[in-house]
């Protein structure tokens, strides 16, 4: 039984990431207030599957997928019966149990509908990083607020946009803290530097796209209002210390 007798669940979505998953699926298995812990295998060549298993996930396969992690995620709710999801992304490097029980308190707490964890970036971006639009794939909600979002809207760029959107329409409150020594593997360290650049600018135009003409700027105004910037208490893992 989870801690504090709220159930949640793990989804964390993953293609071609089998470097990282066993790490990202122990620290989520370590975490006490996660239940189960289930990685979506988006249509991955590489022996994602196989790793997560062996970490003690339960796998959910979409081996016709062209790659849409808002799918990937829909099909990680459908495995689920649980009232509260947390969102874990596959390609975490530094992230450990603590971590996520970090994210997880202020929920638990009713503190928070959604509470984030934020990448590690330094003391001087960390202030404007946790005070801006919100991407970071590490967070929990109440699988409500996924389920709000229309099935048009569920695009692999921009559903953590989409998220953050049903939040600041809902005038509901948000707490984020950075994950204190946590980064990930970027698309230049998965794909090389060209076609890293490649498939990082588009995923940038995508984004601006969506909030030039689909999200109301004052949305952001809302998101502002209903935030708290909390301080970790999670010191970084060992192996990720310079």
């Amino acid at each position: 039984m989870p801690a504090d007798g709220v159930v949640i669940d793990v989804v964390m979505p993953a293609r071609n990431e089998a470097l990282t998953v066993a790490a990202n699926v122990a620290a989520a298995r370590g975490c006490r207030y996660a239940r189960r812990v289930i990685v979506v295998d988006d249509g991955s060549t590489d022996c994602t599957a196989e790793a997560a298993a062996a970490a003690g996930a339960e796998v959910v396969r979409r081996p016709a997928s062209t790659g849409s992690k808002a799918h990937a995620m829909a099909a990680g709710l459908e495995a689920t019966d649980a009232p509260t999801i947390l969102f874990v992304d596959a390609d975490c490097t530094g992230l450990t149990s603590a971590h996520l029980e970090e994210i997880c308190e202020p929920y638990v707490a009713g503190r928070a509908t959604m509470s984030i964890g934020a990448f590690d970036y330094g003391p001087l971006l960390n202030w404007w990083i946790l005070r801006w639009v919100p991407l970071s794939g590490e967070r929990v909600i109440p699988r409500w607020v996924f389920e709000a979002i229309p099935p048009h809207k569920l695009d692999g760029y921009t559903i953590e946009s989409r998220i953050n959107e049903v939040i600041a329409e809902g005038r509901l409150r948000t707490v984020v803290r950075t994950m204190r020594g946590v980064s990930h593997r970027t698309k230049r360290d998965k794909f090389g530097p060209v076609e890293g650049a490649k498939a990082t600018w588009a995923m940038f135009v995508t984004l601006i796209r969506l909030l030039r003409g689909d999200i109301r700027w004052r949305a952001y105004w809302y998101y502002l209002q209903g935030l708290t910037v909390e301080p970790s208490r999670t010191p970084p893992a060992a192996s990720s210390v310079l």
